[in-house]
């Protein structure tokens, strides 16, 4: 993993000093291929330091109009279907977490331009209209705590707006508990949270209502698919625990949407082969990962990797690594 983001790093570097120079004909030739990718957040300027995945409205609409006209942009059930074009990359668009930003200011820039979207959607309990991670690192940014105790562990706020003990963050210590051995920081931060509610961020933690999601799955251009029930960590938790974020999810969205979901992306990309198994026995066709665990998984036909959009580098820098498959 440290040889892979080195790598990445160096790769970033050149990329952009051949930019520089004069080489971006060169790095932006189109390559053939197929490749799915991931947006999440879409926000006004693409504010990062709550949620480290959001792009700006302008990076997107600049984005979908460069892949219109130089991709063959398709849904992901013709990606499925394998209706490829050979002298082209040819581009699947899917969204995780299902953030009301996205049916703000993505489904319009979408249905502008005629392209086809899969929003996987994570459902959350009725009365709770955000995602754990995202209330996290919002009210991990704004308390005046220097300390919280949690588990029976003492987690110290650092000057990155992060918990730790011993080495650990907060966040990537819930990535590995269950929802319900996560929400008790929703009352260690309760005064935060509501303070919070007063400020003008909802684009960092919003999801959409049901009838957002309904207005979604009506439209012929896009799909709904899930996400799981609360986002957890599936690979981490107890199986039975895990089958059942999958499976009330799933029944949450059709319930909404008053037809059969058939697409499921793992929160995390993490997985097991006994949740794959479980994701095919309750009807799930189309399984979203962002990477495989082994050969075996690049085989299956159901199963498909995807590459994560990375705000912190320019469209062009985007464009190059989309095109190489990285």
């Amino acid at each position: 993993m440290i040889w892979i983001k080195i790598k990445y790093k160096i790769n970033l570097l050149l990329n952009s000093f051949l930019l520089k120079i004069g080489y971006a004909k060169f790095l932006l030739k189109n390559r053939y291929g197929e490749r799915i990718i991931v947006f999440h957040g879409i926000d006004k300027v693409g504010e990062t330091k709550f949620n480290s995945r959001f792009h700006s409205v302008h990076f997107f609409e600049k984005f979908i109009q460069y892949a219109m006209t130089n991709f063959n942009v398709i849904s992901l059930d013709d990606f499925y279907n394998k209706k490829f074009k050979p002298d082209t990359l040819n581009l699947a668009i899917t969204f995780d977490d299902g953030y009301f930003n996205n049916y703000k200011n993505a489904v319009p820039i979408l249905e502008k331009y005629g392209v086809p979207a899969t929003f996987f959607i994570t459902t959350i309990p009725n009365n709770i209209a955000f995602l754990w991670p995202d209330f996290i690192d919002l009210v991990s940014f704004y308390t005046f705590k220097s300390e919280i105790l949690f588990e029976n562990n003492l987690y110290s706020k650092n000057n990155k707006n992060e918990f730790i003990y011993k080495g650990i963050s907060l966040k990537n210590k819930c990535k590995n508990l269950s929802y319900r051995e996560i929400q008790p920081l929703f009352t260690i931060f309760e005064e935060e949270w509501n303070r919070i509610q007063d400020k003008s961020l909802n684009d960092y933690w919003e999801v959409m209502n049901e009838n957002q999601i309904k207005q979604i799955a009506e439209n012929p251009l896009f799909t709904i698919g899930s996400h799981s029930y609360t986002h957890t960590n599936l690979a981490e938790i107890p199986f039975e625990e895990a089958k059942f974020e999958i499976l009330k999810g799933k029944e949450i969205l059709e319930s909404i949407c008053k037809k059969t979901v058939l697409e499921f992306a793992f929160p995390f990309g993490t997985y097991n082969f006994e949740l794959v198994n479980y994701c095919k026995q309750i009807g799930f066709t189309k399984i979203a990962l962002l990477n495989y665990n082994t050969t075996a998984d690049e085989a299956d036909a159901l199963l498909s990797d995807r590459i994560v959009m990375n705000p912190h580098i320019n469209l062009k820098l985007q464009l190059i690594y989309l095109l190489k498959g990285r």
